[in-house]
Protein backbone atom coordinates (compact mmCIF):
# COMPACT_ATOMS: atom_id res chain seq x y z
CA UNK A 1 0.00 0.00 0.00
CA UNK A 2 3.37 2.48 0.46
CA UNK A 3 1.30 4.46 3.35
CA UNK A 4 -1.90 5.34 0.80
CA UNK A 5 -4.83 3.88 2.21
CA UNK A 6 -8.43 4.72 3.18
CA UNK A 7 -10.30 3.01 5.84
CA UNK A 8 -13.22 4.08 8.34
CA UNK A 9 -12.38 3.91 12.10
CA UNK A 10 -14.81 3.77 15.14
CA UNK A 11 -13.46 4.76 18.21
CA UNK A 12 -15.08 5.26 21.44
CA UNK A 13 -12.51 6.35 23.50
CA UNK A 14 -13.12 9.89 24.73
CA UNK A 15 -9.38 11.02 23.25
CA UNK A 16 -8.23 10.63 19.79
CA UNK A 17 -5.13 10.51 17.94
CA UNK A 18 -4.35 10.64 14.44
CA UNK A 19 -1.93 11.10 12.39
CA UNK A 20 -1.16 12.65 8.74
CA UNK A 21 1.89 12.61 6.54
CA UNK A 22 2.97 15.77 6.39
CA UNK A 23 2.70 16.07 2.69
CA UNK A 24 -0.67 14.57 2.20
CA UNK A 25 -2.60 18.09 1.36
CA UNK A 26 -1.46 21.54 0.02
CA UNK A 27 0.22 23.82 2.17
CA UNK A 28 -2.39 26.17 3.48
CA UNK A 29 -2.25 30.03 2.77
CA UNK A 30 -0.48 31.67 5.83
CA UNK A 31 -2.97 34.56 5.95
CA UNK A 32 -6.51 35.30 4.86
CA UNK A 33 -8.28 32.58 6.46
CA UNK A 34 -11.91 33.18 8.79
CA UNK A 35 -10.51 31.38 11.68
CA UNK A 36 -10.68 33.07 14.98
CA UNK A 37 -7.25 32.34 16.63
CA UNK A 38 -7.57 31.51 20.55
CA UNK A 39 -4.82 30.76 22.60
CA UNK A 40 -4.87 28.56 25.19
CA UNK A 41 -3.39 27.06 27.88
CA UNK A 42 -2.73 23.51 28.13
CA UNK A 43 -3.28 21.81 31.53
CA UNK A 44 -0.77 20.26 33.34
CA UNK A 45 0.82 16.82 32.65
CA UNK A 46 -1.26 13.85 34.62
CA UNK A 47 1.87 11.84 34.76
CA UNK A 48 1.42 9.51 31.72
CA UNK A 49 3.15 11.20 29.60
CA UNK A 50 5.91 14.40 30.00
CA UNK A 51 7.67 16.72 27.92
CA UNK A 52 11.02 16.26 28.23
CA UNK A 53 12.91 18.45 25.46
CA UNK A 54 13.54 19.57 21.82
CA UNK A 55 16.75 19.33 19.64
CA UNK A 56 16.84 21.37 17.17
CA UNK A 57 19.54 20.35 14.31
CA UNK A 58 21.37 22.95 12.62
CA UNK A 59 23.12 22.45 9.19
CA UNK A 60 24.48 24.36 5.86
CA UNK A 61 23.32 21.64 4.02
CA UNK A 62 19.57 21.83 2.38
CA UNK A 63 16.98 20.25 4.38
CA UNK A 64 15.98 16.47 3.45
CA UNK A 65 11.93 17.21 2.46
CA UNK A 66 12.53 20.22 -0.04
CA UNK A 67 15.85 19.41 -0.98
CA UNK A 68 16.62 19.26 -4.86
CA UNK A 69 18.90 17.17 -4.62
CA UNK A 70 19.42 14.05 -2.04
CA UNK A 71 22.57 11.65 -1.20
CA UNK A 72 21.53 9.03 0.56
CA UNK A 73 23.47 6.26 1.62
CA UNK A 74 22.57 2.84 3.52
CA UNK A 75 23.88 -0.41 5.62
CA UNK A 76 26.56 -0.94 2.48
CA UNK A 77 28.13 2.22 4.05
CA UNK A 78 29.22 -0.12 7.15
CA UNK A 79 29.89 2.57 9.91
CA UNK A 80 28.98 5.90 10.38
CA UNK A 81 32.40 7.48 9.41
CA UNK A 82 31.92 6.04 6.10
CA UNK A 83 28.89 8.43 5.79
CA UNK A 84 31.78 11.07 5.58
CA UNK A 85 32.42 9.83 1.77
CA UNK A 86 28.19 11.09 1.17
CA UNK A 87 28.91 14.58 3.39
CA UNK A 88 31.76 15.11 1.55
CA UNK A 89 29.72 14.36 -1.88
CA UNK A 90 26.67 16.15 -0.74
CA UNK A 91 28.90 19.56 0.08
CA UNK A 92 30.08 19.28 -3.47
CA UNK A 93 26.16 19.24 -5.09
CA UNK A 94 24.86 21.44 -2.19
CA UNK A 95 22.77 18.44 -1.46
CA UNK A 96 20.71 17.30 2.15
CA UNK A 97 22.16 13.53 3.33
CA UNK A 98 19.79 10.89 3.45
CA UNK A 99 20.10 7.41 4.80
CA UNK A 100 18.14 4.10 4.90
CA UNK A 101 16.53 2.60 7.90
CA UNK A 102 18.94 -0.38 7.91
CA UNK A 103 21.49 2.46 8.18
CA UNK A 104 19.72 4.49 10.69
CA UNK A 105 18.64 1.26 13.15
CA UNK A 106 22.69 0.27 12.74
CA UNK A 107 23.25 3.64 14.55
CA UNK A 108 25.33 4.89 11.52
CA UNK A 109 23.46 7.97 11.31
CA UNK A 110 20.41 10.09 13.34
CA UNK A 111 16.87 9.14 13.07
CA UNK A 112 16.26 12.59 11.50
CA UNK A 113 18.41 11.63 8.24
CA UNK A 114 15.97 8.49 7.80
CA UNK A 115 13.83 8.71 4.26
CA UNK A 116 11.81 6.36 2.54
CA UNK A 117 7.92 5.07 4.12
CA UNK A 118 9.33 5.14 7.40
CA UNK A 119 10.78 8.42 7.89
CA UNK A 120 11.09 11.88 5.84
CA UNK A 121 9.27 11.59 2.34
CA UNK A 122 11.84 12.92 -0.54
CA UNK A 123 11.10 14.03 -4.39
CA UNK A 124 14.36 15.69 -5.74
Amino acid sequence: FLGNILCTVQCDEPIKIFTIRGTSFEAAPASGGSASLEKLTPPPPVGMSEWIEQKLTKSDRPELTSAKVVVSGGRGLKSGENFKLLYDLADQLNAAVGASRAAVDAGFVPNDMQVGQTGKIVAP
